[in-house]
This record gives C-alpha cells, sequence and structure tokens, in this order.
C-alpha cells in the first residue's frame, strides 16, 4: 500500500510536523512523486512503530537515528543499555517521592525553608549518585548509600574531633591505638564478617579517596569540617605502627610489593 502524508499520519497517529521533523533527522526516509510529494509504504509505517516503541521506552531521537542506520546486531545492547537508564531513573523518582514524603511529614514552616529543605535533599541524592559509581553493586547497596547518606555520622563526627585533639600523639602511643581501633569498629559494623564485602568495600572506599577532590559539593562542605588529610595520616601511622608492634610491618609491605 501507498499512503499520501495525511492518510499515514492518520494511520499512525503521529501529525504531519513529526513526520517532516523524521524525515529532516534521517529516520524516515521515503519515496516521493515526481511532483516531490512524500508518498509512504507499509514498511515505513513499520518503521514508524519502531520509531514510536522506541521514544516510550526514552530514547532520544538522535539516538534512535543512530539505532536505526546501525546494523541489527546492535539494538539488544542498545536496548539493555536503555533499560539501565531506567532502572536508574526509576530510583531517582522513586527518591524524590520519598523525599517530599519525609518533607510532608516533618511539616512546610514557610515557603523558604521548605524549598531549601528541598534543595538540600536534591544536592544530597545528586551527591548519592556521583559517589556511587566507585562501588560494586553489592557494596554500594549493601555499604556505600548508608554510609554517605549520613556522612559523617554522629558517631564518625566524634571520632573526627578527637582525632584532631590528638594529632600531637605519637602514633603508637595507647591514645592513638584507642582511636584506631574506635575507626575499626565503626568501618567494620557494617560490613559483617564477609570478606568478600569488605574487599569490595576498602577498593570501592579507595577509588573515591583518591578522587575526593572531585566529590560533589554537598559532600565537600561536609568534608571541610574536618581536618580529614590529617585524620587519615594519623590513623595510617596508627595502623603501621600497630602493625609493628605485632610484627606484621615485613609481611604487609611484601605482600604489598609482590601485589
Amino acid at each position: 500500500m501507498r499512503y499520501r502524508v495525511g492518510e499515514f499520519a492518520a494511520l499512525t497517529g503521529v501529525t504531519v510536523r513529526a513526520l517532516q521533523h523524521y524525515d529532516r533527522l534521517g529516520l524516515l526516509r521515503v519515496a516521493r512523486t515526481e511532483s516531490g510529494h512524500r508518498v509512504y509504504s507499509d514498511a515505513d509505517r513499520q518503521r514508524v512503530r519502531h520509531i514510536l516503541a522506541l521514544r516510550t521506552i526514552g530514547m532520544s531521537l538522535h539516538h534512535i537515528a543512530d539505532l536505526l542506520k546501525g546494523p541489527a546486531s546492535q539494538v539488544p545492547d542498545a536496548l539493555r543499555l536503555q533499560r539501565a537508564t531506567l532502572v536508574q531513573s526509576r530510583i531517582a523518582v522513586d527518591e524524590a517521592i520519598e523525599l517530599l514524603r519525609q518533607m510532608e511529614e516533618q511539616g512546610s514552616g514557610g515557603a523558604g525553608p521548605l524549598l531549601d529543605r528541598l534543595a538540600d535533599g536534591v544536592e544530597m541524592q545528586d551527591a548519592l549518585e556521583a559517589m556511587r559509581g566507585y562501588f560494586s553493586d553489592e557494596a554500594w547497596e549493601k555499604w556505600g548509600q548508608h554510609y554517605f547518606q549520613d556522612w559523617p555520622s554522629a558517631a564518625w563526627r566524634t571520632l573526627f574531633r578527637d582525632v584532631e585533639a590528638s594529632l600531637e600523639e605519637n602514633p603508637a602511643g595507647e591514645r592513638a591505638q584507642e582511636l584506631l581501633n574506635r575507626s575499626k569498629l565503626l568501618w567494620d559494623t557494617p560490613i559483617g564478617s564477609d570478606p568478600q564485602l569488605a574487599r569490595a568495600v576498602r577498593e570501592g572506599y579507595g577509588k573515591a579517596w583518591q578522587a575526593r577532590e572531585r566529590w560533589p559539593s554537598a559532600l565537600r562542605r561536609r568534608y571541610a569540617e574536618f581536618q580529614i588529610d590529617e585524620i587519615a595520616q594519623f590513623l595510617g601511622a596508627a595502623q603501621m605502627a600497630s602493625w609493628r608492634r605485632r610484627g606484621l610491618i615485613h609481611t604487609y609491605t611484601a605482600r604489598r610489593s609482590a601485589g
């Protein structure tokens, strides 16, 4: 069958202007009569069905144009990628709904404070999404999202202040070792006894720590409240002193060199 543009628009539910736009983008190259009028076929109708289906799952027209121009073998990968994108979008929507629910429970307190809390919540969600990229799915779901949602928690804040007050102490001394043990307890308790999870968490956090200057502003503002670099150096020195006292330092460094 051959269809004029008006007939084809009515048949597919797509406006004439949209069909013309598809043509300009190279999405739908159709035949023309000698006088220059577009003429559509059943194959064009099938292609429009595919375009509309891909638009429904959130693909842009430019992405669809590239996909349909390419080999059919790339379609499964494109659909898998789009599914992952939709999952992330759904998570973002769920988080937004939960944020609004919490705000409703807390009461408004006026337009200004209400919008301030909304802005804070949105910034925090953006920060969490950025930090997620440093972790495996399991490490993030079981540890990362809870850690960074409340980072630093009240317990970590207390520890940070105590370490800051002890930076001049001997890392091998009793006070430094007590602070080190507190940090280990705060770190290890949420992880539990799963060595695979512990390894994944440490790998993810190591990547995040190396990139700390690029952390989202919502987290960097919290970071700036404390002497985090000095705290990390102090606890690291305390850990080295602990290993040295137990005769583990040579074994540890040899293993690190071998790795």
